[in-house]
């Protein structure tokens, strides 16, 4: 295994996510897999697995699906704000999910970790997982819009949302309690979860 020099958390479920997201460590989760091996996984899999993107986008919170799933906590906070590696990585997973949901990304140039996000010609089978009334994939995007604020790529969880709300409001689809959840997640404090739970720890960020 590679040396790495990025700094260790001191909790053994956040070094493991710290190490499951340095480029050098590619340590797995608690499942065994590697970002690397999610991150190639199929759009079909993405889909129907359930159990990857507690620690793909953790939060600090309690997850209601995982009990494995890690919880940021502030040194593991800070740790990513200070790692250029460890935010490389984040925003690499994001693309991913891009277009898993229909978009490309292109890095913006002179602004890190911001993209430019557009919908992809072949978008239909991306925007079918999200472009709908209520599904399980408009939680994902809360979480993934509020872990990205947490972790540091404020900008790229800005350009997300956008681009989310840009197609919203072309086609109406969503409902609007989700919309909600995507605002709340965005433009809230980071003491305050999207569904109203309070951190104490954050409230100085």
């Amino acid at each position: 295994m590679s040396s790495s020099s990025v700094k260790q958390p001191s909790k053994p479920s956040t070094r493991r996510l710290v190490n499951f997201y340095d480029p050098m460590t590619k340590g797995p989760d608690a499942q065994g897999r590697t970002l690397d091996e999610i991150l190639g996984w199929s759009d079909d899999r993405l889909e129907y697995q359930h159990n990857y993107i507690q620690t793909v986008f953790p939060l600090p919170e309690e997850s209601g699906f995982g009990h494995m799933a890690p919880v940021i906590d502030e040194e593991t906070m800070l740790i990513f704000a200070q790692s250029p590696e460890l935010k490389g990585n984040l925003l690499r997973a994001l693309k991913r999910m891009l277009a898993f949901y229909g978009f490309d990304a292109k890095d913006k140039e002179g602004h890190d970790y911001e993209l430019l996000i557009t919908p992809k010609k072949d978008r239909d089978a991306g925007f079918s997982r999200w472009v709908v009334r209520i599904d399980h994939n408009h939680l994902r995007i809360t979480r993934i819009i509020r872990s990205l604020r947490v972790l540091g790529l404020e900008g790229a969880a800005r350009d997300f949302h956008n681009a989310l709300i840009k197609v919203y409001t072309s086609v109406g689809t969503i409902g609007s309690n989700t919309i909600g959840y995507w605002n709340r997640a965005l433009e809230r404090p980071l003491s305050y979860a999207p569904d109203g739970t309070e951190i104490p720890w954050l409230k100085k960020y």
